[in-house]
């Protein structure tokens, strides 16, 4: 009779852990849902944000060309140069989103500014996580779409000798992921990604998501919706855990840009602590109060195109007429 009784209790507790379990896993079913399409809407809502009447008629600018032969809107980018026959500096441009939304067409005024300082900016889109893709896919397509880049920048006149690569957001996690590929080939390996010859001169993070493996409820959240099931095993993971990545130390110049207003700036100053622990060249910009996405929707403001000089003069490139610097980290 006790073990009857036993056995009872024990049955009942195993069905509502079962219950609590499901419930939980379609709670957070509709969280994940819920965050997609609020990323959706806001991304919707922030083109129209955009004043393209501050673009430059002399930029040339090529869109939605397919560096994957799949025709997918995930894998097709845009480029932005100012054609004059000579070889110029290549500028990878990667949108952010919170690695859930956004689309390349959100960076398009940004990337027209950089144009007009000599880059050729070849600016991407790559699948979006949630439900279907994940952060290590997105990995893969950045490199998928600058192999594509370094066979075709001449074309555009792109020098892949001199390559930069630049992410807002989200999207620095990404740059810093790529930049790191070039110089560890154990990471190439476990991503499955082919050896290559090219490196990065220099990196451009704009209010970047630099700390997204904090220790938080929200980003715990966000880490299960853009990583696959088991993440935290995986190989590919821990190059992502940039505090205890001592390949860093091979990153190069590093530029990092936030303001008073922008959510993730302590994430910038973290992460620049993490450059100087490694011995990073890299200087920080905390100037105005634009918010997170302030010098990609205004990067006609005064202030952003000082700050735009100052990243050119920082990695010594020649071109730009501005030579005022602002106060930087």
């Amino acid at each position: 009779m006790v073990k009857l009784k036993y056995r009872r209790r024990r049955f009942l507790y195993n069905i509502n852990r079962i219950i609590r379990r499901l419930y939980l896993f379609k709670v957070r079913l509709m969280i994940n849902k819920f965050m997609k399409k609020t990323g959706e809407k806001a991304y919707l809502k922030d083109l129209e944000r955009i004043d393209l009447s501050k673009s430059d008629g002399g930029i040339k600018v090529l869109k939605d060309i397919s560096y994957i032969d799949d025709n997918s809107a995930e894998h097709k980018l845009d480029i932005h140069y100012k054609s004059n026959s000579g070889l110029k500096p290549v500028l990878v441009n990667i949108h952010g989103g919170g690695f859930i939304a956004g689309y390349k067409e959100s960076d398009s005024l940004f990337a027209d500014y950089l144009a007009r300082r000599g880059f050729v900016v070849f600016n991407l889109n790559y699948r979006l996580a949630y439900p279907t893709f994940n952060v290590f896919d997105q990995i893969e397509d950045i490199s998928d779409a600058v192999k594509w880049i370094i066979s075709n920048a001449e074309k555009y006149e792109g020098d892949i000798n001199k390559m930069y690569i630049a992410g807002h957001s989200a999207g620095g996690v990404l740059a810093v992921a790529e930049s790191l590929l070039c110089d560890d080939e154990r990471m190439r390996a476990d991503y499955n990604i082919e050896d290559r010859d090219y490196k990065y001169n220099g990196i451009i993070l704009d209010c970047g998501a630099m700390h997204f493996y904090k220790s938080s409820l929200a980003y715990w959240g966000m880490r299960n919706m853009i990583f696959p099931k088991g993440y935290k095993k995986t190989d590919k993971y821990k190059y992502l855990i940039f505090d205890k990545n001592n390949k860093l130390s091979v990153l190069p110049k590093t530029v990092i840009l936030t303001n008073e207003k922008d959510e993730l700036r302590k994430m910038s100053y973290h992460f620049k602590r993490v450059l100087d622990y490694n011995n990073v060249d890299n200087k920080l910009f905390d100037i105005g109060s634009d918010g997170h996405i302030g010098i990609i929707f205004k990067p006609y403001t005064v202030e952003n195109q000082k700050i735009l000089d100052n990243i050119t003069e920082y990695f010594e490139l020649r071109g730009n007429k501005r030579r005022v610097l602002l106060n930087g980290g």
